[in-house]
């Protein structure tokens, strides 16, 4: 009876836990982005679009 006790305690923490995790991991990665330079901002937004020369093509 105590066994299932604890497992089913362990069953309405675990949704708290897993939601703190991506709350902070949320807030954290925001405020880097928000704290990202202008030029930082737009070397990444380009990122995708760059064609890169030096690159070898895929064979």
């Amino acid at each position: 009876m105590f066994k299932r006790m604890f497992i089913e305690d362990w069953a309405h923490i675990i949704p708290f836990i897993s939601f703190f995790i991506f709350a902070t991991v949320f807030v954290f990665v925001t405020i880097r982005a928000m704290r990202l330079d202008k030029a930082e901002r737009t070397r990444l937004a380009a990122l995708p679009l760059e064609e890169n020369s030096d690159a070898n093509p895929p064979s």
